[in-house]
């Protein structure tokens, strides 16, 4: 038999590097990180090459150190060649060349927790569309929310799946993808915050408001705000989703619930940015610890809440379906995997947004004045949720605060699916197999969407003209210039897939303003510089918040409550 005859040199590097680009090939259409796949692929696939320069250097070693470096470097300049070329599907977007080469990139940037500002920054640099990734756009454009997050929206992202352990198999409803899951794990939250269940609610929020007011006034001051306003809200959420079990507003963060679960985010979101490293990484135990931990806790809460009845129809009595409407019952698993979800969407965003709203409250003394005049005149209708409800300046302060600092800063991201064949994005093309979000923080302080002053907390923008006018003539003088664009007011998402905890969040921020602005006095501490506030704000998908060192005072106005 003939043997075979080796190849030459030439040919050998020719066939490492046509191995590698046929992996990014293969890579490229096949987005594994199995690393039972992924370690042949790039590990074994080089080293078997490397038999075919032994014959071209001294040792089978020295020809691995020149076959692997040289597989490792075609691979990754095949790449780098094609996100960067015309061929790309996103080419014709302007965006940094970092961002376009790896998400990498953007993974990195959001660790400092201001990719917040930074979107902002490169929309005012290339526009309304942004490549932010290989093959990821940010769209600054309110004709943009509809095709993206509305009701014939897209499916949403992988953002998720590096957040969320592949070994929790039910996932939490907040990271399904699925369109047709999403609507049918949905419905039993759609029960829990319809108007009769939220009626239900209103003592509990009242009762947890009026504590956190006494622990305000029982502390020597200054006291840290948002710490308070964080265990108000924690304390809230455990009572509506299970039927109590937190004291944090009477014991402190004793257990360090609280920092689990914001130490867990910083790791969440770099994971997001990529999600296959995600996947592969939180297959370890020693991975994200903090994370895990909160999640597990979050579950052992569920589960017993599970096992117990509560005193009163909480919001798991509806996840459960202990009424019994549900055509089929919720499993365990479905039960358990949203416990983390009802804590962290109930009370870390909701605790954020009451907080933002304090700050720009004592930032701003006039709208601080007008809101306490409308607190003082509805007397003893203040603490009636449907009176809350219909209070136009203390709306408008809080949809104001929603605007400037909405608690999930980046919005959520979506993705087009392989086959669909793209979509049209407002004016702009979006190819299948490509990711697309809304930066919610950019776009609700874009001049075009919201003037004058769109950087500014003006709660008298919300109000109607009249009384916009009457109050701040100077400034809406000018109807021409006066543009309030709700499309592009997103503080709770848009579509099918918003936020189902809306109408609660309202409520408790309607309650704790109402009570808090009837009952003390705030004003920053001595010494406290304001834009520290803005400093210390971390985005990590959701906000982690700086200290906000605050001198409280009972009200002694006669009007007081």
């Amino acid at each position: 038999m003939e043997a075979l005859v080796p190849l030459s040199q030439n040919e050998a590097l020719f066939a490492v590097v046509g191995s590698a680009i046929a992996v990014h090939i293969f890579f490229k259409k096949h987005e594994t990180y199995e690393p039972i796949l992924v370690l042949p692929l790039t590990v074994g696939l080089p080293l078997a090459l490397t038999t075919f320069c032994i014959p071209y250097a001294a040792s089978y070693v020295q020809a691995a150190l020149i076959v692997v470096p040289l597989f490792w470097t075609a691979l990754l300049t095949s790449i780098v060649i094609y996100r960067l070329s015309p061929w790309h599907p996103l080419a014709r977007y302007p965006g940094p060349i970092l961002c376009r080469l790896s998400q990498f990139h953007l993974a990195f940037i959001s660790l400092k927790g201001k990719q917040h500002i930074y979107f902002k920054k490169l929309h005012e640099q290339y526009g309304d569309v942004v490549r932010v990734g290989p093959n990821e756009l940010s769209f600054c454009d309110a004709n943009a929310v509809g095709p993206i997050l509305g009701n014939t929206g897209l499916p949403k992202g992988a953002f998720w799946d590096g957040r969320i352990p592949e070994a929790e198999v039910v996932k939490p409803l907040i990271a399904i993808r699925d369109k047709t899951e999403h609507t049918r794990r949905r419905r039993p939250w759609t029960r829990a915050f319809t108007t009769v269940a939220l009626k239900g609610y209103e003592e509990l929020v009242t009762k947890r408001v009026n504590q956190l007011v006494d622990s305000l006034l029982a502390q020597q001051n200054p006291v840290d705000l948002a710490t308070w306003i964080s265990y108000f809200a924690y304390d809230v959420m455990s009572d509506l989703a299970f039927g109590g079990g937190s004291e944090m507003m009477a014991e402190g963060d004793k257990s360090g619930l609280w920092h689990l679960l914001e130490s867990g985010q910083r790791s969440a979101i770099f994971m997001g940015h990529v999600p296959w490293l995600g996947r592969l990484f939180l297959r370890y135990p020693q991975f994200a610890g903090d994370l895990k931990a909160f999640r597990a806790h979050a579950r052992t809460r569920a589960l017993l809440r599970k096992q117990q009845t509560s005193p009163h129809k909480d919001i798991f009595h509806h996840l459960m379906d202990e009424d019994g409407v549900a055509t089929t019952p919720p499993t365990t698993a479905e039960v358990t995997s949203d416990g983390s979800l009802a804590i962290i969407a109930g009370s870390d965003t909701t605790s954020s947004a009451i907080a933002h709203l304090c700050y720009f409250l004592m930032a701003h003394p006039t709208a601080y004045k007008r809101l306490q005049e409308e607190v003082d005149e509805m007397g003893d209708n203040l603490y009636d949720a449907t009176t809350q409800a219909r209070m136009p300046y203390l709306n408008a302060a809080i949809n104001e605060a929603l605007r400037l600092l909405p608690p999930i800063l980046n919005g959520s991201q979506r993705k087009l699916e392989v086959g669909s064949g793209g979509r049209m994005i407002g004016s702009h093309f979006l190819p299948e197999d490509n990711s697309a979000f809304v930066p919610t923080y950019t776009i609700q302080r874009d001049p075009r969407n919201f003037s004058p002053l769109s950087d500014s907390f003006l709660p008298e923008r919300w109000l109607p003209a009249e009384q916009r006018e009457a109050l701040e003539p100077k400034i809406f003088s000018n109807p021409n210039d006066y543009i309030h664009n709700l499309t592009a007011f997103l503080p709770f998402s848009v579509g099918p897939e918003n936020c189902a905890g809306k109408n609660l969040a309202y409520l408790e921020m309607r309650m704790a303003m109402c009570t808090i602005i009837s009952r003390l006095d705030m004003k920053f501490a001595d010494g406290y510089d304001p834009k520290d506030w803005f400093v210390d704000m971390m985005d990590f998908f959701v906000t982690k918040k700086g200290v906000l060192p605050t001198n409280i005072t009972p009200r002694t106005s006669s009007k007081a409550l």
